[in-house]
């Protein structure tokens, strides 16, 4: 059975202030999915993962704001 999850080459670290230690001789595919549920933002630091968590995991979120919330902070500033 081949890893669905395959870092770039290298030790990579995944947790803020925590160590590069992570590379694909020690990291299974249990491992990468909870790190990338955590940390989203690690998914640049993969090759392969399965389709839907790269679609899942960069997924830009913007929230909409209205053209007279807009309006209402520029006059205050």
């Amino acid at each position: 059975m081949s890893k669905k999850y395959i870092l770039k080459p290298g030790k990579h670290q995944f947790a803020p202030g925590s160590p590069a230690v992570h590379s694909n001789d020690n990291l299974s595919d249990a491992e990468a999915q909870w790190y990338l549920e955590k940390y989203p933002h690690i998914a640049s630091l993969f090759t392969s993962m399965p389709k839907d968590e790269r679609t899942e995991n960069t997924k830009v979120k913007r929230s909409k704001v209205s053209k007279s919330a807009v309006a209402e902070v520029s006059t205050n500033h």
